[in-house]
């Protein structure tokens, strides 16, 4: 079996097991996830935020990204180019005025509230994926578009994730961009300096 069959395979068992989980599951586990990432330095500390918005059943970040914004956090969110056909990093000054349903039906910047920051202004960057393992290799959606987003991230990437996601070993491609940390609702994984 080739690797995209092979990770074709994974991403619909995963899809599987995602939608399995109640609303409640993931407010629950959202709210332990995001106790946790706080105490991950760099994102603590870090000045400028990239942040995926969530859509169900993935890691809730829409709530997150509000109170980031209303600590005076600048929160950066992916916006899709189109005249580049990628996604970019785009300052989100308001949540409910700035976002409405993008390319793929997840919330994004409306073009008249696009923002571009370079992706190597980005002190920290949250990470949606199907699964992950303890090396820091993710499997996405298989469009790629948020591994070239990541691709020019210098500040750490970091990974929110249900526990259950957390695999052995994931397939991987040469394109596919590893994340430094790993969040889930029972701990986090620093992958840094993990053989690949």
């Amino acid at each position: 079996m080739t690797v995209a069959a092979t990770k074709e395979e994974l991403r619909e068992q995963m899809r599987a097991r995602l939608a399995a989980q109640s609303a409640a599951d993931i407010r629950v586990k959202s709210a332990d996830i995001w106790e946790r990432l706080s105490m991950v330095g760099e994102f603590a500390t870090g000045s400028r935020l990239l942040v995926y918005v969530s859509k169900e059943p993935e890691v809730e970040t829409r709530g997150l990204i509000q109170q980031l914004l209303a600590m005076g956090r600048q929160v950066c969110v992916p916006w899709f180019d189109g005249a580049k056909k990628q996604y970019v990093a785009s300052a989100l000054a308001d949540f409910a005025l700035d976002l409405a349903a993008g390319r793929f039906g997840i919330l994004e910047p409306k073009p008249e509230a696009a923002r571009p920051v370079a992706c190597d202004q980005i002190d920290a960057a949250l990470v949606p994926g199907l699964a992950f393992d303890e090396t820091g290799n993710r499997l996405g959606r298989g469009m790629g578009y948020f591994d070239r987003l990541l691709r020019d991230v210098r500040g750490v990437k970091i990974a929110l994730a249900y526990d259950f996601q957390l695999l052995s070993e994931v397939p991987v491609e040469v394109y596919d961009t590893p994340v430094d940390f790993i969040v889930t609702e029972k701990r986090v994984l620093n992958t840094r300096g993990n053989p690949k």
